[in-house]
């Protein structure tokens, strides 16, 4: 998945879980948006520091592509 569609699907994820808390309604305050944009960029935080605390496995080139999408995905959720 490109980065761009995951952090969008990462946000969206967050932003309807919202609705939920709202008893179903289907009405998300736009200030919800950008709440569900720090929660994402914090998953995506999480993932990057699990990957960074992998030290003998940073030579490793599958993590360090998957380090570089990771960041590219969290650029994206910051764009958005």
């Amino acid at each position: 998945m490109k980065p761009e569609i995951k952090a969008k699907d990462l946000v969206n994820k967050f932003y309807h879980s919202d609705k939920a808390v709202m008893g179903g309604f289907g009405i998300v305050p736009e200030s919800y948006y950008e709440s569900a944009k720090e929660c994402a960029l914090i998953c995506v935080d999480e993932i990057l520091l699990m990957a960074s605390n992998d030290f003998w496995c940073m030579a490793d080139a599958y993590l360090i592509n998957k380090t570089i999408y990771w960041e590219e995905v969290k650029q994206e959720i910051n764009k958005l």
